[in-house]
């Protein structure tokens, strides 16, 4: 018995040294005097707290409908990332804070039956400042949520921007006006919304009561000023596969570029669950970071490609993969049409060639289209003159640049012609949007569609609606909305390539 004791007490001095990481509390609670009741909660105290003096930032951190104060450790894994982004040197430590958000959206209830906001705001944050080592000052303090959590995420720290410095909200459970508005079955509206924001029982307007506009990030956002929310970051962040939040957290985002309110937004592969959610734990945490220290990232810098032959044409320029010379093989073809200069084009073809030395990808010929030509002459013209080319629609894919998206309509009108469409910061109004449906949805194998778009693109609304069409037209499609970096429009040209890959080797 004392050998076990013993080799227990070396075990657990063994993690303390060699395996040293965050500690990880679960269950603490503190008796809200608002609430009436215990209220438990987690907490993540970085490695090294209890031997430093350091104070420390805070991230509190909301969980959904159906969870608790366990949920982030659980699914999220977050002391994990958080350890291995510190010891990479990207962030700083910070203390992380998980309480029991039962189903109260974060807010107190129109009849002030549960005062949950009041809870949060003048309890656990005083006792967490006042009981462990942290920074007292706005920048100090975080909010990251998901789901139900995104909405009061962003709701409590809105409505309290003298204590926190930044917000990140994934996959946020805002409504749109109409859809508050319409919601059902009433009992499940009722439980959900109407008995904490008032309207039980209502439909239509007499759902959007004054306390629901009071609390709702949507109301909040658009009586804002720009000024009101100088130094507050936000970030928002939402898989491609949601459902009835798609439109609801499009219109958030719309809403935001039209007010010219600064925040990041990213649309990202996934739908609502903590695949989707973990995927953006990085950039949140390095987003929040920001905020934490002032800190910016850089950019890094890219190299120079070797030289690489080309075939040129009178409207376009071919690439043939490296391994073709002297070959009698046939490819698959992909074109690229927009306004890219000689140099942009030898970077993207390096680039793809590196991928196939990686066995990223499959070899393939790269044509780049003249911007604002006929596009399906130009595909008909190439494929009659040159060998090497598989020329199906099968074995056929396009990347359309800009307001080069109109030749894509025009040509997958006319005839059956690519099995992958990746669109990019796509220029057009609402008839260019119906018209691409129609024409997507007009074949029986119709060419699936994969959809980039800037964040603070002025051309967002015409991407967005499409994303929205695509999904009511129940069209599998991929939407994605993030940042470039170094303002470079093919930043994301390894992610097209990879999906354009996997629609030409389909197996279905």
């Amino acid at each position: 018995m004392k050998k076990i004791l013993l080799y227990i007490i070396l075990f657990l001095s063994g993690i303390d040294g060699a395996w040293a990481l965050p500690i990880e509390k679960e269950g603490m609670s503190i008796y809200s005097p608002s609430l009436k009741q215990e209220v438990s909660y987690s907490i993540i105290l970085p490695e090294g707290y209890e031997h430093s003096e350091t104070e420390y930032p805070v991230l509190y951190m909301f969980h959904g409908i159906g969870g608790d104060y366990t949920s982030w450790l659980e699914y999220g894994n977050v002391a994990r990332v958080m350890d291995k982004m510190i010891k990479e040197g990207k962030i700083q430590p910070f203390i992380m804070v998980i309480p029991d958000g039962y189903l109260s959206y974060y807010s107190d209830t129109y009849d002030g039956s549960s005062l949950y906001e009041t809870f949060f705001i003048k309890e656990l944050v005083p006792y967490i400042d006042n009981n462990y080592r942290t920074r007292k000052d706005i920048n100090g303090r975080s909010i990251i949520g998901f789901s139900m959590g995104g909405f009061g995420a962003l709701s409590v720290s809105l409505r309290n921007r003298h204590l926190f410095g930044s917000v990140v909200a994934l996959s946020p459970s805002i409504r749109t006006e109409k859809q508050y508005m319409e919601e059902g079955p009433q009992k499940g509206w009722d439980n959900q919304w109407g008995r904490i924001f008032g309207g039980v029982g209502k439909n239509g307007n007499q759902r959007l009561t004054s306390y629901y506009k009071q609390h709702s990030p949507y109301h909040i956002l658009s009586t804002l000023r720009n000024p009101d929310l100088k130094g507050f970051g936000i970030m928002l962040d939402i898989g491609d596969k949601e459902g009835t939040l798609c439109e609801s957290n499009e219109e958030l985002h719309r809403l935001l570029l039209e007010r010219q309110i600064p925040h990041e937004w990213e649309v990202r592969s996934g739908g609502h669950d903590f695949a989707c959610w973990n995927t953006a734990l990085p950039k949140a945490f390095r987003f929040i970071n920001e905020y934490f220290n002032g800190k910016q990232s850089g950019n890094s810098e890219s190299s120079l490609p070797n030289e690489t032959p080309f075939i040129q044409t009178a409207n376009a320029t071919v690439y043939y993969p490296e391994q073709a010379q002297g070959s009698t093989r046939k490819y698959p073809i992909i074109y690229v049409q927009g306004e890219i200069n000689e140099q942009q084009q030898k970077v993207l073809v390096s680039q793809f060639h590196q991928m196939v030395d990686e066995n990223k990808t499959w070899p393939a010929v790269l044509c780049f289209v003249k911007a604002n030509t006929d596009l399906s002459e130009t595909i008909s013209d190439i494929e009659k003159q040159l060998s090497g080319i598989r020329g199906s629609q099968r074995m056929r894919a396009l990347i359309t640049l800009g307001d080069n998206i109109k030749e894509g309509i025009e040509a997958i009108q006319r005839e059956n012609l690519f099995t992958g469409i990746v669109c990019v910061n796509a220029i057009g109004n609402e008839n260019d949007a119906q018209n691409f449906i129609k024409a997507v949805n007009s074949h029986k194998r119709y060419p699936r569609c994969w959809m980039e778009i800037l964040p603070k693109s002025k051309e967002y609304g015409f991407s967005s609606n499409i994303h929205i069409l695509l999904k009511e037209s129940d069209l599998e499609h991929e939407f994605r909305s993030r940042k470039c970096k170094e303002a470079n429009v093919f930043t994301y040209w390894e992610d097209w390539i990879l999906y354009l890959n996997n629609r030409i080797h389909v197996n279905n």
